[in-house]
C-alpha cells in the first residue's frame, strides 16, 4: 500500500495541553461576499462575463441602518427651515397655500418611491451596479442613459448638495449674531462674516465621517435636539403677544402667479430628500423600506411645519415676518432655541452632504476609512461652502434658484424618466430570459406574473371584504398601467415648473448680487 501513500503531506498538529491563556490568539477568519464585478446580463453592454461570482476580502462593518434610524435621518435632513419659512409663505398663499404645501410634498413622496424602486429594479438586472454604491443616482442614469445623462446628474446632484449647504451655514451664523446682539441690547455686535467661520470649524470634523451608516449616533442627537427646538418654538409662540386679530390678512383670493412660483421653488428647496434618498437605500438593512422612511420621515416635519404655521398665523396675521424667528420676543428660551437651531443646522448640513463626498471620493479613487486625504477634500470643500456665505445676503437668497433650477430636475423630471425606461428594460430582459430559457417552444408573450399571483389571493379573499376590494383595485390599476401614467404626468408638471421658474430666476440673479452681504460691503468700504 506503499505505492499509493500522499508525500509531502503533514500530519495533523496534536492538541496543546497548555493553558488557554499561554496559546498564542487565532485571528477571525476573513468574510468573503461576492462583488458580481463582471456578472452581467446578456443584452447589457459588457466585456467579459463570468458565470461565477468574484469575491473580495473586507474587513467588520458597522451595521445597517434600521428603519427607525432612516427616518430620523430624513427628519435630520429637512432641518429647521420649513419651521421658520413655512409660516410666512402659507400667509401670503392664503388658504390656498396648504393645497399647494400638501401637493408638493405628496410629489416628492411619490417621487422618492420611483427612484427607490428604479434601484431595486437595477439591482436585479445588473448586480455590478452595487460596485457604484458611492454614487447611486449617477450609477441609475447611466444604466439607462448612458455616461453624458450620468456626468449631468452628477453636476447637478453636487451642486445641488453644495448650494444647499450654504444657507444652512448663513442661517447658523445669523442666530448666533442675533443672540449675542439682542443679550447686550444692540450695544455689542459680532460680526455675522466670523460667526458663519466659526460654525464651518463646528462642522469640519463631523464632515469627516462617513457614509450614513457611520453617523447613526450624530442622526439620533440630531432628533433630540430637533424635538427641544420644536417645544421651545411653541412656546415662545403661545407666549408672545398676539398682533391684531386672529388670521388678520389672510384671503381667500388665488394667489399670483408669482407668488405660486416663487413658492414651489421654495419647498422644492426645503422638502428635498432625493440627493441622499439612495444613499440612505443602500446603507439600511431592508432597501424596500426606504420609501416608508421618506414618507414617515416628511409627513413629520410636514405636520409640525404647519401646525406651528397656524399659530403663528393666528398670532401675527399678515404681519409675520419671512423669517419667523425675527417675529418672536426676546427671552431666556428664545436664545436657547436659537443656539440649538444653529447647532441642529451644522448636524443637518454633515448628513445632507455625504452624497456629494462619496461621489466626490469615488472619483478620487480613496478608500472608505478614514484617511488624511479624505479629512483634506471635504475640508476644501467646506471652506469653499463658507466662501460663499460670507457673500450672500441672507439665507432665503439661494433659494429660489436651487430649488426652481437644480433641485426640480432631481425631484420631479429625472426620477420619472429613469423610472419609466428601467422599468422597459426590466420587461425586455424578462423576455429575454423566457425565451432563452424555453427555447424553440410557443411562448405567451402577455404572460404577466402579477396577475397569476393575484389570482389565488382574489380567490380566497370574498368579494365584499376590505381586503377583496383592494386587491381587486390594485389588479384594476395594474392592468391600467397607472403607475407609467402617473409618471407622465409628474415629467410634464417637472419640465413646465422647472422651465418657468428657471426663466423667472433670469430677472432675479441681478438683484440677489446688487443686494451684497455685510461682509462683502464691509470689505469694499475700508480705504
Amino acid at each position: 500500500m506503499f505505492f499509493f501513500r500522499r508525500q509531502n503531506v503533514k500530519p495533523a498538529p496534536r492538541p496543546s495541553r497548555a493553558p488557554s491563556f499561554a496559546l498564542p490568539k487565532r485571528r477571525p477568519p476573513v468574510q468573503l461576499t461576492p462583488s458580481h464585478q463582471h456578472d452581467q446580463l446578456p443584452f447589457l453592454s459588457r466585456t467579459r462575463f463570468s458565470a461565477l461570482p468574484h469575491f473580495r476580502a473586507y474587513e467588520d462593518e458597522p451595521e445597517n441602518l434600521s428603519l427607525f434610524i432612516a427616518i430620523l435621518y430624513v427628519v435630520d435632513l429637512f432641518g429647521i427651515f420649513p419651521f421658520v419659512t413655512l409660516p410666512a409663505m402659507l400667509v401670503k398663499l392664503g388658504y390656498f397655500g396648504v393645497l399647494l404645501v400638501l401637493s408638493i410634498i405628496f410629489l416628492q413622496i411619490y417621487t422618492s418611491f420611483l427612484l427607490s424602486q428604479c434601484w431595486t429594479m437595477a439591482e436585479h438586472l445588473d448586480p455590478s451596479i452595487l460596485q457604484k454604491r458611492n454614487y447611486p443616482y449617477a450609477a441609475l442614469a447611466e444604466l439607462a442613459y448612458g455616461p453624458y445623462v450620468s456626468l449631468l446628474v452628477s453636476v447637478l446632484l453636487d451642486l445641488s448638495i453644495f448650494a444647499m449647504a450654504v444657507p444652512s451655514v448663513v442661517m447658523a451664523a445669523e442666530n448666533l449674531e442675533a443672540v449675542v446682539l439682542r443679550m447686550s441690547s444692540g450695544h455689542y455686535n459680532f460680526s455675522y462674516c466670523y460667526w458663519a467661520i466659526i460654525v464651518g470649524l463646528v462642522i469640519c470634523p463631523l464632515m469627516w465621517l462617513g457614509s450614513p451608516k457611520h453617523m447613526r449616533g450624530l442622526a439620533i442627537i440630531a432628533v433630540c435636539v430637533m424635538i427641544l427646538i420644536v417645544a421651545l418654538l411653541w412656546f415662545c409662540l403661545f407666549a408672545a403677544p398676539a398682533i391684531g386679530t386672529p388670521f388678520e390678512g389672510i384671503s381667500l383670493e388665488l394667489p399670483g402667479f408669482l407668488t405660486v412660483l416663487n413658492s414651489y421653488s421654495i419647498l422644492a428647496f426645503q422638502f428635498d430628500i432625493h440627493p441622499v434618498l439612495l444613499t440612505l437605500q443602500i446603507d439600511m438593512k431592508r432597501k424596500s423600506q426606504v420609501s416608508w422612511a421618506a414618507t414617515i420621515g416628511i409627513a413629520i416635519t410636514c405636520s409640525v411645519a404647519i401646525f406651528g404655521s397656524i399659530i403663528a398665523a393666528y398670532k401675527f396675521g399678515s404681519m409675520i415676518a419671512n423669517n419667523l424667528l425675527q417675529s418672536l420676543p426676546t427671552s431666556v428660551p428664545y436664545y436657547v432655541m436659537l443656539i440649538l437651531m444653529s447647532l441642529q443646522l451644522c448636524f443637518s448640513v454633515t448628513v445632507a452632504s455625504s452624497a456629494m463626498f462619496l461621489q466626490i471620493e469615488n472619483y478620487f479613487k480613496l478608500p472608505e476609512s478614514l484617511s488624511f486625504k479624505r479629512m483634506a477634500i471635504r475640508s476644501t470643500v467646506l471652506a469653499l461652502e463658507v466662501l460663499v456665505a460670507e457673500f450672500v445676503p441672507s439665507f432665503d437668497a439661494l433659494m429660489d434658484v436651487v430649488g426652481g433650477t437644480i433641485t426640480g430636475p432631481l425631484v420631479f423630471i429625472l426620477p420619472p424618466l429613469l423610472y419609466r425606461r428601467i422599468r422597459r428594460m426590466e420587461r425586455v430582459h424578462q423576455r429575454i430570459a423566457a425565451e432563452a430559457s424555453y427555447g424553440s417552444l410557443p411562448l405567451d408573450l402577455n404572460y404577466d406574473p402579477v396577475e397569476l399571483e393575484m389570482e389565488p389571493l382574489l380567490v380566497a379573499a370574498k368579494p365584499n371584504s376590505p381586503r377583496g376590494c383592494w386587491l381587486r383595485l390594485v389588479r384594476l390599476l395594474h392592468r391600467l398601467d397607472c403607475d407609467i401614467s402617473c409618471t407622465m404626468g409628474v415629467l410634464l408638471f417637472g419640465i413646465l415648473a422647472t422651465f418657468l421658474s428657471t426663466y423667472l430666476n433670469l430677472f432675479s440673479l441681478p438683484s440677489l448680487f446688487t443686494n451684497n452681504s455685510p461682509c462683502l460691503s464691509n470689505w469694499t468700504s475700508k480705504p
